[in-house]
């Protein structure tokens, strides 16, 4: 599998701390990639990836060289994420997230465009996210 190379940053300002990663682990280093862990389309893969930087907001970003993810390089991501342990990469408590697997929903995986893409994960999956307070654990899995 592909790695990308790419370097954290804050606002947008390089530091000398650069990572490597297999392309399925950098995919949920950008910073509003993924909606916790709704699984997005290859066309808003390919949207993020093209930029070759994300903010983060207020808190850290990303920058990398710019490319594209093929479809057989999809496919092999989507195998990777299906056997992967979210809790355990994101070093969370189950407590905290009990039910942190890839979501591959169908309807979802056909959205061509990233802000559709968090919308609708958004609308359909927020509940899943929410802790009995009723506030919102987050807004965006980064």
């Amino acid at each position: 599998m592909r790695k990308i190379q790419y370097k954290k940053t804050i606002w947008l300002i390089p530091w000398k701390f650069r990572r490597q990663e297999e392309i399925h682990r950098f995919i949920l280093d950008i910073p509003y990639g993924l909606y916790w862990s709704v699984v997005p389309s290859r066309a808003v893969l390919n949207e993020l990836v093209r930029r070759d930087s994300a903010g983060g907001g207020m808190g850290d970003g990303l920058i990398w060289d710019s490319f594209e993810v093929g479809q057989a390089e999809y496919e092999e991501i989507l195998q990777n994420w299906k056997t992967s342990d979210l809790t355990r990469i994101r070093r969370l408590k189950r407590e905290d997230v009990p039910d942190l697997s890839f979501i591959f929903d169908e309807e979802i995986m056909a959205i061509p465009g990233h802000l559709d893409y968090l919308r609708r994960s958004r609308e359909k999956y927020e509940h899943r996210f929410r802790k009995t307070t009723g506030h919102a654990r987050g807004c965006a899995f980064s």
